[in-house]
This record gives C-alpha cells, sequence and structure tokens, in this order.
C-alpha cells in the first residue's frame, strides 16, 4: 500500500482542470460566482487526485428549483428533497444577501475536513462531514448549484451533485 501511494505521490501528474468562463448557469447564481465555487470543489479534489467535476446547467436548474422552493414555501428552513432524483445535495444557509456569496457555502462544506479522518462513512460519521464528503465523492462527476435571497434576507444555497455520494459503509476516494 505503501508504494503505491509513493508512486502516486513521485510519478502521478496532479490533475487539471479548464478556467473557462460558464455561460449558461442554468441557475440564478452568476457566471463568476459559478466558477468560483466549481473551482473551489475541484481543487480540493485535485488536492486529493480525485477527477475534477464539470458545471451541468440542467443540474444547476433542478438546485435553484429547490432553492426558490426553501425560501418561498419552507420559511429558509434548511430540509432536504424527499426524492433528489438520486441526486447528491448540500444545503446552506446564513449571511445576508449583501455580503455572502455563494463560495461561502462552498468553503463552510469544506470545513468539515477538520473533523474527517479517511475512513468507510457510517452513521457515526456522516453527519459531521456529509456535505464535504459528498464534494469529494470519487464518482461523481457533475454539480450544479441555486440560490435565492430569504424574506429576511438571508441566503440559501442548494448544490446538486450527479451521480450522488455518500453511500454508507464505502470510502468517498
Amino acid at each position: 500500500m505503501l508504494k503505491i501511494f509513493l508512486f502516486s505521490l513521485f510519478f502521478c501528474p496532479k490533475l487539471s482542470f479548464t478556467q473557462d468562463t460558464i455561460h449558461n448557469t442554468g441557475s440564478k447564481i452568476s457566471s463568476e460566482d459559478a466558477r468560483a465555487v466549481l473551482d473551489h470543489h475541484n481543487k480540493i479534489r485535485n488536492d486529493l487526485l480525485i477527477p475534477p467535476l464539470s458545471w451541468n446547467a440542467d443540474l444547476a436548474a433542478y438546485a435553484q428549483e429547490w432553492a426558490d422552493s426553501l425560501a418561498t414555501f419552507h420559511n429558509c428552513n434548511l430540509i432536504h428533497r424527499e426524492n433528489p432524483r438520486g441526486y447528491g445535495e448540500n444545503l446552506y444557509g446564513g449571511g445576508s444577501a449583501d455580503s455572502s456569496k455563494p463560495i461561502d457555502a462552498s468553503l463552510a462544506w469544506y470545513s468539515e475536513i477538520q473533523q474527517y479522518t479517511y475512513v468507510k462513512l457510517d452513521e457515526n460519521n456522516w453527519y459531521n462531514t456529509g456535505h464535504y464528503t459528498q464534494m469529494i465523492w470519487k464518482n461523481t462527476k457533475e454539480v450544479g448549484v441555486g440560490i435565492a435571497t430569504c424574506p429576511a434576507a438571508g441566503l440559501i444555497i442548494v448544490a446538486n451533485y450527479n451521480p450522488s455520494g455518500n453511500y454508507m459503509g464505502e470510502y468517498p476516494y
């Protein structure tokens, strides 16, 4: 195992990802904010030698639909969809619409790394690290993000991932 790690550390190049502009985000998130969130996800994945994600405008439209629903019909409570079509889902709420950005959600999800140790997911570690592990799930290929403003000026951010991750009894990468 150590030989494989050392081989990959010294002989396998880090994965790269493109800096292309996202022209159609599919949601209310700006192209610049979508690029920032995608780049942040991909930097984290790159550091772990996990292939990068691509932006999916249809997935972002799906995330936008739920962000709008949470802001309009659910009093801005962070509630996961009951049937997310097999997509993974991260939710974020907080800040103000004036001072918060979608990257704040990505940074908050990433902060769970402090509680994560490389083990298989189970009921004891998923709750505190599930946002982070969804970001780095090895089989996930696409992400889309939606954003909504709450009536009290807070922000709701929904990220959907295709295919989903966070399978109990499995390693994220």
